[in-house]
């Protein structure tokens, strides 16, 4: 077994189907971890992660720069850099960059998303 190296800006960045003005690049899949997914995110100004559920996986997201606002199950609360939310399965949450910055994270799933 070898070890991988991943380049974040070396990764295809794509549009999230679901969310608005969110785009992924993904770090680590199911074919590299099978145990986890990693997905580096950007949410644009006026963008949002529309509060959903996942199923199967826990997600875990960290806010590497810029500032959200963050549904978890029934609360909303400030999100800046450093701030770490987790989502078990059937637990709803969300992301709104209600700012002027784009929000920079870091969103893992476990087990993999994809």
């Amino acid at each position: 077994m070898q070890g991988t190296t991943v380049k974040a800006a070396e990764q295809a960045e794509y549009t999230h189907p679901k969310h608005k003005n969110y785009y992924l690049r993904d770090l680590v899949t199911a074919a590299v971890n099978p145990a986890l997914s990693v997905h580096l995110g950007r949410l644009e100004p006026g963008g949002e992660i529309y509060v959903h559920t996942h199923d199967a996986q826990t997600e875990t997201f960290h806010i590497l720069s810029g500032q959200a606002v963050c549904t978890m199950g029934e609360e909303q609360i400030e999100y800046g850099p450093g701030s770490c939310g987790n989502a078990p399965p059937g637990i709803p949450h969300g992301l709104k960059n209600e700012g002027q910055e784009p929000v920079v994270l870091m969103a893992m799933f476990t087990p993999p998303l994809k």
